[in-house]
């Protein structure tokens, strides 16, 4: 690829778009982690203490209510957070109106109406495709989201190619076409 071609990409986000990646920063927070294994293990506890009650599984139901609140409020909680999350983002000026992205293999150019900025393939540490769109990670947790929604086959194709020639072997992860 010469060091002019370009690609353009105009970004439209939807609501799971931006969902789906706070769900998934959210999971890796170490904490979240933590509390999602505690949730599910008091859920197999209660469940396997239920089949050997003596009573019914009614009765026992009742009387141990308050042990599957925790389990209860760690699966709606974390969820319910992300979802606070992802609506007060959405209010933001690139995900409400879009961005344009213009790739090339020196810099990636993010075009958000009045505000332009121009960001090297150098400060991106990861990029990861997914099924559903490319990140382009700043940080671990912090990243430029091309939702694949916005982008016909060819236009994934060259953005492949771009990112295999910006990034270095084992800074990229990308899908077979």
């Amino acid at each position: 690829m010469s060091a002019n071609k370009e690609l353009t990409v105009d970004v439209q986000f939807k609501v799971k778009d931006i969902l789906r990646y706070n769900m998934s920063v959210a999971l890796k927070n170490i904490l979240n982690k933590i509390l999602m294994i505690v949730g599910s293990l008091v859920i197999v506890y209660f469940i396997y203490q239920m089949s050997t009650a003596s009573e019914g599984w009614d009765v026992y139901l009742s009387q141990h209510i308050f042990v599957l609140l925790v389990p209860i409020l760690i699966f709606v909680l974390i969820p319910w957070r992300v979802w606070q999350v992802t609506l007060t983002q959405m209010q933001m000026k690139q995900f409400a109106y879009g961005v344009t992205y213009i790739f090339t293999n020196k810099s990636v150019t993010l075009d958000i109406g009045e505000d332009q900025d121009t960001v090297s393939w150098d400060a991106f540490i990861k990029v990861v495709e997914t099924k559903n769109d490319f990140r382009l990670y700043m940080t671990v947790i912090s990243a430029q989201i091309i939702p694949k929604h916005n982008l016909t086959s060819e236009e994934i194709g060259a953005l492949r190619e771009m990112i295999k020639e910006a990034k270095e072997v084992g800074t990229y992860e990308l899908k077979a076409k």
